[in-house]
């Protein structure tokens, strides 16, 4: 597979002072002779540039220098210090509002994690990248510099997909990465994208659209600098598919135009073996026996003369498959074992996968049936994780954007304080308006129960204004007028802004009509930071349309107390929610994992009883239990 280079994204953020200093030249000449060193001697010269640039007064100049030194350590494969120096990038970019510094660096905290092979890490830092660069994309921020920085972060959020089988995903975001590539005629990246549309395309077995796909891509290589090496890949990819495909001697004469480049081959020995084993087996596969070992031989020596384990396994189980079908078992065999060890010596499930899948069926003894339930232990154990690994990436894109919202415009006193005043009146309106909308919806309910449990929930909301809010902006206005100038001033102001925004989240009206499930699902997202699991079943097999707006309301408002009960008090790591709707009865089955509550206490809580009261409004049933570090579990039942 073809793989996009991160390092592109790593460089540039902005442009360098045009008045220069002693540091710089002294920094920047640490790093020119660090290219005509190696080993320890150049990560020396790497480390003293790094200890210069924390000295540097110009946060531009600092963050600009840091880019630099960062792809060194990359290069020099230190990627702890990599690590390091991207997370002083990013204090630095939040405290000037730098965004494009920001994503670059959650872009290269990606890089860092793709490199430790944590893909979900990785997902979730280039998820963050792109969700910066989209907003600043639509405000028209971005410079060519920026562009090809967020295409490469789409492009590797998509590979990430491609390896979990998340093919839409996947394909929907290197889409995205070529509509930036596109707009600054950036050739080589569009040529990645279009070579791994193709691999996504033959994966799903659209074969003839795999085939306009790389074609494409063989295009836009043709305009590049080492297009023809290029062009060399995406042919032995078009081969593939027609081998696929069963179109042998299509198959054979793409792999030998590939081949004719002998020029460029020669300096890549990886890519020969892999052109000739590709073409032997197609050979093969059509039935041709003439030179086919000798063939798969010379491949296979060249593949172990340059250590590529993958090609290995590879080609041993194309010798494998060579010797039984002459009858040879006893060859077959020790060609498929030789598979079989390397895939384990190098942690290649796939590659074992395929070694066991062969030697499953070479013989029928106990041997076989060894391998064959090892074959489908590993299987399943790889579609269980690949599955758990696309759920995880789906909650990553619900998670709410806390670094992004620390990107704050620099503000003078004045601006502080009126931010203050502007903080408490919004809070002010806020409660006024909730209380109006909530008046109305109780005239239409007339149902006293129902209006005890919104007067309730009122009453919390005007407590929570006035405890959270009011004195905390009272506080900060009084400091103010002490001492205007007090750092902490802001941080007050930033801190009540940001309960502020919780309460309006948890109290904000939303929509009940056909979006009422996306709505619903991403309330309960919302709840799931900070290492909190999620796992919902049935949420999208319940026809929402089919129920009361009322229903739909009071759904909602009661799995938001919950997951805010769960949030504040239990500690749980894992929430479980079960959604059917059988026999016109609606039943929702909650459960955490959390340190519970003792069944003395459960009476006692005003959240709970409030809940209760929502439901019974509703004619329906809440039967909840828990003891103390047994978790808290409640099944939920309303006609429908």
């Amino acid at each position: 597979m073809i793989t996009l280079t991160l390092l592109f994204c790593l460089l540039s953020c902005g442009n360098i002072s045009i008045e220069q200093d002693v540091d710089i030249e002294i920094i920047n000449s640490y790093l020119e002779n660090s290219k005509n060193e190696s080993g320890k001697e150049k990560l020396i010269s790497v480390n003293k540039a790094f200890d210069l640039a924390k000295e540097l007064q110009n946060e531009e100049k600092v963050i600009t220098t840091l880019f630099k030194i960062g792809l060194e350590y990359y290069n020099l494969k230190e990627y702890e210090l990599f690590k390091k120096v991207t997370l002083n990038i990013s204090q630095l970019s939040i405290k000037a509002g730098d965004s494009i510094s920001i994503a670059r660096s959650f872009g290269n905290m990606g890089s860092y994690y793709n490199r430790k092979n944590i893909p979900d890490s990785a997902f979730y830092s280039f998820n963050k990248a792109v969700k910066i660069y989209r907003r600043l994309d639509k405000l028209k921020k971005l410079d060519e510099k920026a562009k090809v920085s967020f295409g490469a972060t789409l492009y590797n959020i998509a590979l990430i997909q491609k390896q979990f089988k998340d093919f839409s995903g996947g394909e929907a975001n290197i889409i995205d990465a070529i509509e930036q590539f596109e707009k600054i005629k950036a050739y080589d990246r569009l040529f990645f994208c279009y070579n791994n549309l193709g691999i996504i395309s033959k994966d799903l077995g659209e074969n003839d659209e795999a085939i306009v796909k790389y074609q494409k891509a063989i295009e836009y290589a043709r305009k590049t600098k080492n297009g023809k090496y290029r062009e060399i890949q995406a042919l032995n990819n078009i081969g593939v598919v027609f081998k696929n495909q069963k179109k042998y001697d299509l198959a054979i004469k793409t792999y030998k135009e590939a081949l004719s480049h002998k020029g460029i081959l020669d300096s890549k020995p990886r890519s020969k073996a892999i052109l000739i084993d590709n073409m032997t087996y197609a050979k093969f596969l059509s039935g041709k026996k003439d030179r086919i070992l000798e063939s798969f031989l010379k491949s296979l020596k060249i593949r172990d003369s340059i250590k590529d384990n993958s090609g290995l396994i590879t080609n041993n189980i194309h010798i494998a498959e060579y010797y039984k079908s002459i009858s040879e078992d006893s060859l077959s065999m020790v060609y498929a074992i030789e598979a079989m060890k390397i895939s384990k010596f190098t942690g290649s499930i796939k590659e074992l996968l395929n070694s066991l899948f062969f030697l499953k069926d070479l013989n029928e003894n106990r041997e076989s049936l060894k391998f064959a339930n090892l074959y489908i232990k590993l299987n399943d154990s790889v579609q269980n994780q690949e599955r758990l690994s696309r759920n995880k990436f789906a909650r990553i894109k619900f998670e709410t954007e806390e670094k992004e919202q620390q990107i704050i415009e620099v503000q003078n006193q004045n601006t502080i304080y009126l931010l203050g005043i502007l903080l408490l009146l919004t809070g002010i309106s806020f409660a006024s308006y909730f209380f109006r909308q909530r008046t109305k919806y109780l005239a239409q309910q007339n149902k006293i129960v129902q209006f005890q449990a919104s007067y309730e929930t009122e009453t919390r909301i005007s407590k929570r204004l006035h405890d959270e809010l009011g004195n905390d902006i009272f506080q900060a206005m009084l400091q103010y007028q002490s001492d205007p100038h007090d750092p902490q001033i802001q941080q007050k102001l930033n801190s009540a802004y940001s309960r502020a925004r919780d309460i309006s989240r948890e109290n904000n009206e939303f929509e009940t009509d056909e979006t009422f499930p996306e709505e619903l699902n991403d309330m309960l997202r919302n709840y799931t930071k900070n290492g909190i699991q999620l796992m919902v079943r049935g949420l999208d097999k319940v026809v929402w349309n089919d129920f009361e707006t009322s229903l739909k309301i009071t759904v909602y408002r009661v799995l938001q107390e919950l997951m805010t009960n769960m949030k504040k008090h239990s500690k749980a790591s894992l929430v479980v929610l079960i959604f059917s709707n059988k026999d016109n009865m609606l039943t929702i089955k909650y459960s955490d994992n959390g340190v519970g509550v003792d069944k003395e206490d459960l009476n006692s809580k005003n959240g709970l009883q409030n809940t209760e009261k929502r439901i019974r409004a509703m004619n329906g049933t809440f039967i909840f239990d828990s003891e103390k570090e047994k978790g808290f579990k409640a099944e939920i039942r309303i006609p429908s």
